[in-house]
């Protein structure tokens, strides 16, 4: 199982939501390799924060699992829809 590193932005929008960023490339065969990525990359994700968020901060970084990445977006896609 693939796992994706996922950046959530600290800026509050209307309804609690927020930015979320989640990097494609790379991607990592478990959390230790993510973890070990991101001590050693900080400055370079740092910057391609700021460069795609310039007026936000990141708030936390975390390291996911494909199959939770996955819940979370289909979550995302159904959220607001409503059985009548």
């Amino acid at each position: 199982m693939s796992w994706f590193l996922v950046a959530v932005m600290a800026t509050v929008y209307d309804g609690g939501k927020k930015d979320i960023y989640v990097w494609h490339t790379p991607q990592f065969e478990n959390s230790n390799s993510c973890i070990e990525y991101v001590e050693h990359n900080g400055p370079v994700i740092n910057g391609h924060l700021y460069k795609t968020f310039p007026n936000d901060k990141m708030e936390k970084l975390f390291c996911v699992p494909e199959d939770k990445l996955k819940r979370f977006f289909e979550d995302v896609k159904n959220e607001g829809k409503s059985s009548i």
